[in-house]
This record gives C-alpha cells, sequence and structure tokens, in this order.
C-alpha cells in the first residue's frame, strides 16, 4: 500500500501509516472474510495527537459479490466520515481491544477502559455517533482479535 498519489513518504511520517498497512494486511491475510465488510466508500482518519500525524483509511469496494479493498494514505481527508484523535500508543492498543458487535466489549476490562478513555475525551472519536456503521467496520477491520 502506497499514499494516494502512489509515492513513498518521508520517513519521520510514514511510520503510523506503516504500522495500519501491516495491521489491515494481517488481519485481512489471517480473516479473509472481513474484506466482506467494506461494502461502500468510507473513510476514517487515524490522527496520533501526541506525534502531530495522521493517516486516513480509505475503504473500497469492489465489484458485485467481490471483496473490497483498503488503501491507507498520509495526512487527515477532511471528508472522511469519522476522525479518532488519541495519542499514538492509544491508537495501536485499540486494535487489542475486545469487541463485542463491533464495538469495545463492555464485558472485558480492557473494553470498559477505552470506553472510558471516551468518555473523558482521551480518544475523541469524531463521527461516532452519526457513523457508526463505519465506526464498527472500522474497528473489525483494524482489531487483531
Amino acid at each position: 500500500m502506497t499514499d494516494r498519489a502512489g509515492q513513498d513518504p518521508p520517513d519521520e511520517h510514514g511510520g503510523l501509516r506503516a504500522l495500519v498497512e501491516d495491521l489491515l494486511e494481517s488481519n485481512l491475510l489471517r480473516y479473509p472474510e472481513r474484506a466482506t465488510l467494506i461494502r461502500r466508500r468510507e473513510a476514517a482518519a487515524l490522527i496520533a495527537t501526541d506525534a502531530g500525524v495522521a493517516v486516513t483509511i480509505e475503504m473500497l469496494p469492489g465489484a458485485a459479490h467481490a471483496p473490497g479493498s483498503v488503501l491507507v494514505y498520509d495526512g487527515e481527508d477532511p471528508t472522511a466520515e469519522i476522525a479518532v484523535h488519541a495519542e499514538g500508543m492509544v491508537l495501536l492498543e485499540l486494535a487489542a481491544t475486545p469487541l463485542r458487535l463491533g464495538l469495545p466489549d463492555v464485558l472485558t476490562r480492557t473494553g470498559r477502559g477505552v470506553l472510558l478513555q471516551i468518555a473523558r475525551r482521551r480518544i475523541h472519536v469524531r463521527g461516532l455517533v452519526r457513523h457508526l456503521g463505519t465506526v464498527r467496520r472500522l474497528s473489525m477491520l483494524l482489531s487483531a482479535r
């Protein structure tokens, strides 16, 4: 996966993108059925507030009855349906959060911790309510579980 222009970015800004790309790629290889979650064009931005870097994940549907694909590029797409603002380490920890129906599992300590961080605004998710389906699909694509 490369950025939207098809070029590799400078190393200091490509770290988050590389991590997200690797996570998505390994998850889709391990769980190919997750590609069926990509049914429409949707985008989500992940912003590491402590590092001042952002990546956008663009979900692109496939042809009829074909799995979709994912494009990851540097920067925050202002038209993305959702944007997750958090410290870089917190963004990575979200991938390890147990999910129930695509959202943090409130029956686990980790899931409750994520919801508490959202309530305390340590994690801010723009579009959480309005685009809950996108949040769920993105969570399932990124989940390492």
